[in-house]
């Protein structure tokens, strides 16, 4: 899915996402199963996708673009389907810590351990200011 010599995300056989890729490249594409957009009214907007497929699993990926540019990334894998609404019922401390080793075990299966490169790097990360795990890509 992360091309190691671009930085380019494979989401499907016809499309890409690329570092400094257009936030206009995203309009009507069908990725996914919602589509939210955080403008922060200060030059950076957020679109999050849910459910985007990609061979045998699920991503939840969060984009960021600085003035119309992707400049980073946060993503979630998994080999089930996210539920579209969530609740705290079923978090706990030891499930997330859980979740950060599943992604840097997906992490270590696409980039083989690297993680920088001279389009940018690459990190999986527990928040815990928000409670979540994901891996991040902040492109150079």
């Amino acid at each position: 899915m992360i091309d190691v010599k671009t930085g380019n995300i494979k989401i499907s056989d016809s499309f890409e996402l690329a570092p400094k890729s257009n936030f206009s490249m995203l309009e009507g594409q069908d990725l996914g199963q919602s589509h939210i957009l955080r403008d922060m009214g200060n030059g950076y907007k957020w679109l999050d996708i849910k459910n985007i497929h990609v061979d045998d699993e699920y991503f939840n990926i969060s984009l960021c673009f600085k003035e119309e540019l992707l400049i980073e990334l946060d993503l979630i894998v998994s080999n089930e389907k996210f539920r579209l609404s969530s609740d705290w019922s079923s978090w706990s401390d030891e499930k997330e810590k859980l979740k950060l080793k599943s992604c840097q075990d997906w992490l270590d299966k696409e980039l083989g351990g690297k993680t920088n490169f001279h389009w940018g790097n690459v990190r999986s990360s527990y928040d815990l200011k928000s409670g979540a795990s994901s891996i991040g890509i902040r492109y150079s």
